[in-house]
């Protein structure tokens, strides 16, 4: 349920952005409306309980959305999303919207999770690698997980791409298997 509530949403802000076409804007006043929204149990719980009025709502809304320089499209979404009680969707909205985006802007998001640091060098050269792989501008998000033993995975949608010391010892096995 709340997936397909999450692109209903995210689906309705694209088609408003599409007509200025800022979705980086838009995704850069998601973020830091999140990065609030995560940080405050009490910002959330008055936003989700359905024993705050309304007007106070939206007027504490509007004092943040003003103080981080929201676009009135943005400030204008958040708002519907107040008035239809959906906040406590708010995060899944976000990454619903993020797909969307990235998908409409030609962009192709890859998760890149390593042993260890990479340096900007190794960054550079996996993000080439991954444009020639996939045709498209690439967007990484990097994790660290020192269970990897060394070396590195990258998740492109659904597909995998193993590279870790875990992983090659893994394949290792099942081939001795």
């Amino acid at each position: 349920m709340a997936f397909r509530i999450a692109g209903r949403y995210a689906r309705a802000l694209a088609d408003v952005i599409a007509e200025t076409s800022e979705y980086r804007r838009a995704l850069d006043e998601l973020g830091a409306f999140a990065a609030v929204y995560a940080e405050s149990a009490e910002l959330r719980n008055a936003f989700e309980a359905p024993a705050v009025p309304l007007a106070a709502k939206l007027k504490v809304l509007d004092t943040i959305v003003h103080r981080l320089g929201a676009s009135l499209a943005v400030s204008n979404f958040l708002r519907v999303l107040v008035k239809n009680y959906r906040m406590a969707h708010f995060e899944e909205i976000r990454q619903a919207f993020q797909r969307i985006a990235n998908q409409r802007l030609g962009i192709v998001a890859i998760k890149v999770t390593s042993a260890a640091e990479l340096d900007q060098a190794q960054r550079e050269a996996m993000a080439a690698r991954f444009r020639e792989l996939t045709g498209k501008q690439v967007e990484f998000e990097f994790h660290l997980d020192p269970d990897l033993l060394g070396g590195l995975r990258a998740q492109v949608g659904s597909t995998v791409y193993d590279g870790s010391v875990r992983g090659a010892l893994s394949r290792f096995k099942e081939q001795l298997a």
